[in-house]
C-alpha cells in the first residue's frame, strides 16, 4: 500500500509539528528508547536528518555523500523552531523533486520517492519517543494508511536483503505473520516474513483477504497498524495485550530481529 506524494508530506509535516509540540517547555525529558538523549537532543537529530535528506533530495548524487560542513546547533529555546524551519524546507523540496530521480539512498530503491516514503516513519517514531517522554504516548495517533504503508516499507527495506544481506545470520527457520485492519475501509492485508533466497535476507509477502495456511507467532485478530509499527522499532513490546506466541515461539521473533536494521 503505497501512500500519495501528498499524504506523504501531510503526515511528515503533522508529526514534526507533534514531536515540536510535545517538546515545548520539556526540553531535559529523557527519550526512553534513545537513552543518551534528551528531548533537545531528538529534537536536533530530526533537524539534521531532515537537513540530510533534504540536500540528498535536491543535489541528487549518485554515490553516498562525504563529509558535509556540520550545522551549529543553536541554543535550546531555539532548536523546536528550527526543526520547524527545517521540516518546510524539506517538504518543500520533496513537493518540486521528480520523485523518480535517481539518487543514493540507503534503500533498495535509489530514488527520492525512497526518501519520502522513509521520512514519514522517521517523524512519526520520533514524534512518538517525543510523546513518550512527557507521559502522552496514549494521545500518540498515526493515519492507519500512513502505518500500513510505513510496515511494509520497514518490512521492505529495513530487514536483510538483496543489497544489505546480514552476515552470518541464523535463518529465521519459520513464518512471521501479521495481520492489519483499517476500520470501515475493506483494507486488510497480512504481511507474511519468511526467509528470502539468498543468504542473510528475509522475504516480505502481502495478502490482502484471503492468503495460504501459515502458521506464526502472531494470530488471532487483526493487529493496529501503527502498534505493528511501533513494535517493529521496539518501542512497544507487544501489539496487542493478549498476544501470544504460536508455532515456533517467541526465538522465532528473535532471530526475525537479527535481520532487522532499524529499531
Amino acid at each position: 500500500m503505497r501512500l500519495s506524494v501528498e499524504d506523504c508530506l501531510t503526515a511528515i509535516e503533522t508529526h514534526t509539528r507533534g514531536l515540536g509540540a510535545a517538546a515545548a517547555g520539556k526540553l531535559d525529558a529523557r527519550i526512553e528508547h534513545c537513552p543518551d538523549w534528551s528531548m533537545a537532543d531528538l529534537v536536533w537529530h530530526l533537524t539534521e536528518v531532515h537537513r540530510f535528506w533534504e540536500y540528498v533530495a535536491r543535489t541528487l548524487p549518485s554515490g553516498e555523500p562525504g563529509e558535509r560542513p556540520p550545522s551549529e546547533r543553536p541554543a535550546d529555546d531555539e532548536l523546536v523552531a528550527g526543526m520547524l524551519v527545517g521540516a518546510a524546507t524539506l517538504v518543500d523540496t520533496l513537493r518540486a523533486a521528480d520523485q523518480d530521480a535517481p539518487c543514493w539512498t540507503w534503500g533498495l530503491e535509489e530514488n527520492v520517492r525512497f526518501i519520502t516514503r522513509h521520512q514519514v516513519q522517521e517523524a512519526a517514531v520520533h514524534h512518538w519517543d517525543a510523546a513518550n517522554a512527557v507521559g502522552q504516548a496514549g494521545q500518540w495517533r498515526m493515519e492507519p494508511v500512513a502505518a500500513m504503508d510505513a510496515v511494509e516499507e520497514f518490512l521492505t527495506h529495513s530487514v536483510g536483503n538483496s543489497r544489505w544481506p546480514v552476515p552470518n545470520a541464523e535463518p529465521m527457520g519459520g513464518t512471521l505473520w501479521m495481520r492489519s485492519r483499517i476500520a470501515d475501509s475493506g483494507a486488510c492485508p497480512t504481511w507474511v516474513i519468511t526467509d528470502g533466497a539468498d543468504a542473510g535476507t528475509l522475504r516480505m509477502s502481502v495478502y490482502d483477504g484471503d492468503m495460504p495456511d501459515v502458521e506464526g507467532p502472531v494470530g488471532g485478530a487483526p493487529v493496529d497498524p501503527a502498534s505493528a509499527l511501533l513494535w517493529l522499532y521496539r518501542r512497544v513490546p507487544r501489539i496487542v495485550d493478549d498476544w501470544t506466541f504460536e508455532g515456533a515461539g517467541p526465538d522465532l521473533v528473535e532471530r526475525f530481529r537479527a535481520f532487522t536494521f532499524t529499531g
